[in-house]
């Protein structure tokens, strides 16, 4: 039996993870809400972001359309909430949703300070209802292929690696919010965390970090490079920016050398192996995208009454932690230690 979604924000993410649950038989989108009433008609033809195609016209008949996120969260007919807000609102309707005595999924980063995060693991105990944030990284077929192979050690210990992820200047959110250094955190929260999040997933707990930022004004972070000490790894890297032109394309990547093989996954996804001996290979990793595949694990979860062994709470929290030391660190221009 499909279980019964509530998507809360239809922006750029809210189509996503709509569309998302739409490609998956276990799962049904039973209400949505927004503040916007052209987006509660079944226009998105307005939404845009920074991959996939533009928005479009939805036939939400059968569904329910609030516009206050309280009603929704008392539909007895809603067993899920799924968070597609701005960062700055993630804390406040996962804790109000987790006490109505519904499941959550929240769209990344968990909330805007890790002080934050920490108060919605709590509200999940005490409500004894399943948290779940959203970093599709992690379930992007391409990335965990080759955290597979890392993992294994087949190819010896990893020497270097590094994540490359820019965007042209987010223009296109609502309100702007996502130029709003104190409602989303920059590129630095909202962007480069997508990889910064998978360094912790493939390498474990970084033990500090270096940081340079550069950003259209002072104080901000539109573009960050990072080095992250690994105890006994190599060179890991990550680079985010959003700072580029309109119309300048999206692109993420990443490369990997180990002892015995090297990894390249350019901005088309296709990943390749290089070994030290022999001819290179294309690498096969399932199909699919890291929302359909993440929001499909995180229900299976729910209906199984069991946490999930790729991404945890704690996990989704110690990578805003993560963030918030880089930007200590380009701040002061120092290295920082990370406090998990």
């Amino acid at each position: 039996m499909a279980i019964k979604v509530g998507v809360l924000g239809i922006g750029f993410m809210g189509k996503c993870h709509f569309d998302a649950h739409g490609a998956n038989k276990a799962a049904k989108v039973v209400a949505i809400c927004d503040t916007d009433p052209v987006k509660r008609s079944g226009d998105w033809s307005g939404i845009a972001g920074n991959i996939g195609g533009a928005g479009k016209k939805v036939d939400l008949k059968g569904i329910a359309v609030y516009d206050d996120a309280k009603k929704m969260f008392a539909d007895p007919n809603v067993e899920v909430v799924d968070i597609t807000l701005p960062t700055y609102l993630h804390a406040k309707y996962a804790m109000m949703a987790l006490k109505a005595g519904k499941h959550v999924i929240c769209e990344k980063p968990m909330a805007r300070t890790s002080a934050e995060a920490q108060t919605m693991i709590a509200a999940a105990k005490a409500a004894k209802r399943h948290l779940f944030v959203s970093h599709c990284i992690r379930f992007w077929p391409a990335y965990a292929k080759a955290c597979e192979i890392v993992k294994s050690k087949k190819y010896g210990k990893v020497l270097s690696a590094n994540f490359y992820r820019v965007s042209t200047l987010p223009t296109w959110s609502w309100d702007n919010w996502l130029l709003d250094s104190k409602r989303s955190g920059d590129c630095a929260l909202d962007l480069h965390i997508h990889d910064a999040d998978f360094v912790c997933y493939m390498f474990g707990k970084p033990k500090s970090v270096t940081s340079h930022a550069v950003g259209f004004k002072k104080g901000r972070f539109d573009h960050i490079l990072t080095s992250y000490e690994f105890p006994g790894a190599g060179l890991v890297t990550t680079e985010g920016a959003w700072e580029y032109a309109p119309q300048f394309p999206f692109s993420m990547s990443f490369k990997i050398v180990m002892e015995k093989a090297s990894l390249d996954c350019p901005s088309d996804l296709n990943l390749k192996l290089f070994p030290m001996k022999g001819k290179p290979e294309a690498v096969k990793v399932p199909a699919g995208d890291g929302y359909t595949l993440e929001l499909k694990h995180f229900l299976e979860c729910i209906a199984k009454n069991k946490n999930s062994d790729v991404l945890t709470t704690t996990d989704a929290l110690n990578s805003v932690k993560l963030i918030e030391a880089e930007m200590k660190s380009a701040t002061t221009k120092k290295p920082v230690t990370v406090k998990f």
